[in-house]
């Protein structure tokens, strides 16, 4: 089970909840697939009034007492109030869309024992009647007598989770040209479609979507309903192939409506039920698990609004552009912040990995750059009088595998250095720091590849991080962007031609696109620009904060050397996406941000970095400095207030390095390294 944030969550509201349902006797209480006379309703008769504007999180300590949050919203008198077992989601799940008709809440309860704070809730609900989904196998008898204690109780069950399905459905629905079908094997599909089945007045209906056919006796219910047309929530691995046929077969108008992941279907099904415009409130809950998002679905159906379901740190992109579309002013978000985080409730859109996206037509936002601003001059990225700084009889930085304690060719430990060998040269004027920067120059030339005349700068050795090993060789777009910085200084100090050649081809590695044969480290991915720090052949793009900025850094410093206006387009691209993509993301408020933005990979405390995060401050202001906008200060000054090392830790110092903290390095954990 999820954690949740404390019980409660909602500003007081005004109800209108009307009583028109018609009132079922006080009857024997019983256990039956059997639908008892007089339960049926023909309409929604009651509706909660419309949420607040705004985010209303809807939570509780356990799966009950969200439930119970959900229920609040509801006035006393409800018609009926709807209870199932919160241990397994088919009872629950069907339940939703009979509750959304009858106009009362649905609660959840231990299959044992009925949770105090619900019997509280009931209490306060006086509901003229309550329904009990579920066998006693789900429901034990001595739930149900305290149920009755409350209100009349009738049980709804049958053999199985589908009978029940068709219990439910038999003992609400009179009428619907309309139904959807939707697997009982697993919840998200069904849970998705539970606000759109609400907007309809139309039946769930639970099958075993592995099976070539429904049921006769689902059949006979549809047939009964005089239902005309049929959407089928999921695709074929959901819900089959040979189903959607027979149902075709049997004269129903036949939609389906499946996309590749749990959250695609939800944004196809909530795109075809709500039209922009048609609902002012939409709900937010986890599709990782059922309880929260269960609770709310009746209200949901109720309020004729859609759920909407998410990972739990942030939005996926086709749910937050079904979200965008629909222009709803309200949004619940249901469970606490272990179901759908502060990110996500907040809309923030999540990044996958995507390496086949056109490197063309991204975001920018055109600023104009300062040209003054020297990134580094204020920070450089190595002490170079630091004892740990080791340089052989060449002058160049030696650098040892953290794995094998070799020694290896690294290229930002080249770029860094000569970076900070520079600006030593500009502070003290000594010569011997022009030639160390020149050296470390020389080395990345010296190592670079080519791709269509482009200049990449390899890791020639293999990299482990979390669950993750790159093969050698792999590219960083910081080692890029600095060895770009050094190059485009040192032919501003020499005006040496051979300097300008260096930066001119190492400038072209930026907008080369995605191979699977070569290097590469440019990204466009839903519609943003990314540099890319890990870049390898056999994994994903981690999509990595500092590296990012660091790759920006290189493109702005040759900007100031050659007036490029494609390279500033390039700055101005990746500094969007700092703004719009990777800020939501890797923030966490009064915390140590995340490191990378990779959805759902990177949303880890294992993410969590302290090595980065005072780095990241400082390049947020450097930012603010180049483009003039204030959004990366605000940024900056948020994370600076959510941590900050401690004198000791400050005191520690460290390289700019790309890296990792490396749970999972073999021989030498706990290091960072790139």
């Amino acid at each position: 089970m999820r954690s949740h944030a404390p019980f409660a969550v909602v500003t007081a509201m005004t109800m209108a909840i009307g009583l028109a349902l018609a009132l079922v006797p006080a009857a024997p209480v019983t256990v039956a697939a059997a639908v008892p006379a007089g339960l049926q309703t023909a309409a929604v008769q009651t509706v909660p009034e419309p949420i607040p504007d705004g985010v209303t999180r809807l939570s509780g300590a356990s799966r009950y007492e969200t439930a119970v949050a959900v229920s609040r919203l509801h006035a006393p008198g409800v018609p009926v109030a709807f209870v199932a077992s919160g241990a397994d989601f088919p009872d629950a799940l069907a339940g939703a869309s009979a509750a959304a008709l009858a106009g009362g809440p649905l609660l959840l309860t231990q299959p044992t024992q009925l949770p105090s704070v619900v019997l509280d809730e009931l209490r306060r609900l006086a509901p003229a009647r309550i329904v009990l989904i579920g066998g006693v196998g789900a429901v034990a008898a001595g739930v149900q007598s305290a149920l009755h204690r409350v209100a009349p109780t009738t049980r709804l069950a049958g053999v199985d989770r589908y009978a029940t399905g068709l219990a439910i459905v038999r003992s609400t629905f009179t009428t619907s040209d309309h139904a959807i079908i939707a697997t009982g094997r697993a919840f998200p599909d069904a849970l998705a479609a539970t606000g759109a089945a609400g907007s309809r007045g139309a039946p769930i209906v639970l099958v075993d979507g592995t099976r070539p056919t429904v049921s006769t006796a689902t059949l006979a219910q549809l047939a009964r309903l005089g239902v005309r047309s049929v959407s089928i929530a999921g695709g074929p691995g959901a819900v089959s192939n040979a189903i959607h046929s027979q149902l075709s077969a049997s004269g129903y108008d036949v939609t389906r409506y499946g996309g590749t992941t749990r959250y695609d279907t939800a944004a196809l099904i909530n795109r075809a039920y709500f039209a922009p415009g048609s609902s002012r409130t939409t709900f937010l809950a986890t599709g990782l698990d059922f309880p929260d998002a269960i609770a709310g679905a009746a209200l949901a159906g109720q309020l004729a609004a859609p759920i909407n379901v998410t990972p739990r740190g942030c939005v996926h992109p086709a749910v937050s552009d079904t979200m965008t579309a629909l222009g709803a002013t309200s949004r619940v978000v249901l469970g606490g912040t272990g179901a759908v985080s502060e990110t996500a409730a907040n809309a923030a859109r999540c990044v996958y990995p995507n390496t086949g996206e056109p490197l063309a037509n991204w975001a920018t936002s055109r600023w104009r750059l300062a040209g003054d601003v020297v990134p580094f001059a204020d920070r450089p990225p190595v002490d170079v009088y630091s004892p740990s700084v080791v340089l052989d009889s060449t002058g160049l930085r030696i650098y040892r595998r953290v794995d094998n304690n070799q020694r290896a060719d690294h290229p930002v430990v080249y770029a860094q250095y000569g970076l900070s060998a520079l600006i030593e040269f500009d502070r003290t004027g000594d010569p011997l720091w022009l030639e160390r920067a020149v050296r470390h120059g020389e080395k990345l030339i010296e190592m670079h590849v080519e791709r269509d005349g482009a200049w990449w700068y390899p890791y020639p050795f293999r990299w482990t991080y979390i669950q993750r090993t790159l093969a050698a060789p792999w590219w960083s777009m910081m080692a890029q962007g600095e060895a770009l910085s050094l190059f485009s200084r040192l032919a501003t100090e020499t005006g040496e031609p051979h300097w300008f050649t260096a930066a001119d081809r190492t400038w072209e590695s930026f907008p080369q696109q995605y191979t699977k044969t070569g290097p590469w480290g440019s990204l466009a991915i839903d519609g943003h620009l990314y540099f890319e720090g890990f870049a390898a052949t056999n994994q994903p793009p981690l999509l990595v904060a500092n590296t990012h900025i660091f790759a920006m850094f290189g493109l702005y410093d040759y900007w100031r050397l050659t007036g490029n206006a494609e390279a500033a387009r390039y700055f101005d691209g990746g500094a969007s996406t700092v703004l719009a993509r990777i800020m939501p993301l890797v923030r966490v408020e009064g915390e140590v941000m995340y490191y990378c933005v990779q959805a759902e990979y990177c949303q880890s405390p294992s993410w969590q970095n302290q090595h980065y995060h005072p780095i990241f401050v400082w390049q947020l202001q450097t930012l603010a400095d180049i483009t003039g906008d204030a959004r990366f200060a605000e940024w900056s000054s948020l994370l600076n207030a959510d941590w900050q090392p401690t004198a000791f830790e400050r005191a520690q110092g460290s390289d700019f390095e790309p890296g990792v903290e490396p749970l999972e390095m073999g021989a030498v954990p706990g290091l960072i390294e790139p």
